[in-house]
């Protein structure tokens, strides 16, 4: 079985290529509208007791990509830091590395194209074009709930707690109806009140399905 699950893990090769991808399409967008970007871009108005805040436009142009390569890093030496961990911790506190691959492939698969909508979107706005920016991030927002909910069933389970396995599965349904309902009320609700309330609940979903089988256990 643990040959079996280390067989499965491996390099998580379709989240690397998206990955890749998308930092291909943004060096593309970043290329192509880079000459029509401000010199200097206003990020934040000044207020009473509150400076203005503006960065060149090469910071404006490399700011997501370069987070995006930071995820990357992260999610690669976590799997690093799992496999040192594995031998000194309790085996049901640690995924195995057939989970580990799972999780870091959904989220290599699922982030880059949102930040790709994100960076997009951002520098067209920026360049003067007429982009629905808010609309679009937003049902890229809902896309990318739904996703991770259709992916945590399928991710590391509670293992030492009973009925944690049906409890994600639960909430993995309960995030992509929050995921797919972001992605339709952008059309007819403020975008921004929508995607405030779909983060919201999509940080909320996986905490109480960690926190809801563990209560239960309670005598």
């Amino acid at each position: 079985m643990r040959m079996t699950e280390r067989q499965e893990g491996g390099v998580p090769w379709a989240g690397v290529m998206v990955s890749a991808l998308s930092l291909a399409a943004m060096a593309a967008i970043s290329w192509a509208v880079y000459d029509s970007l401000p010199e200097l871009v206003t990020t934040r108005q000044a207020r009473p007791g509150v400076a203005e805040v503006r960065v060149t436009r090469t910071v404006l142009a490399t700011a997501v990509p370069a987070t995006l390569l930071v995820l990357v890093a992260l999610m690669t030496g976590s799997g690093l830091v799992a496999e040192r961990l594995r031998g000194l911790v309790p085996p049901a506190l640690i995924a195995s590395p057939a989970a580990q691959a799972r999780s870091t492939k959904a989220l290599l698969v699922l982030l880059p194209p949102f930040l790709l909508v994100l960076h997009g979107g951002l520098l067209l706005r920026t360049a003067g074009h007429d982009f629905p920016m808010e609309v679009t991030v937003t049902v890229a927002l809902g896309i990318l709930v739904a996703g991770l909910g259709r992916a945590l069933p399928r991710l590391h389970p509670l293992r030492f707690v009973p009925g944690a396995e049906r409890a994600q599965r639960f909430g993995g349904h309960l995030m992509m109806a929050v995921g797919g309902c972001c992605a339709v009320a952008a059309f007819f609700l403020p975008p921004m009140l929508v995607s405030i309330a779909a983060a919201f609940a999509a940080g909320a979903i996986p905490l109480l399905v960690l926190l809801v089988p563990l209560a239960r256990q309670r005598p």
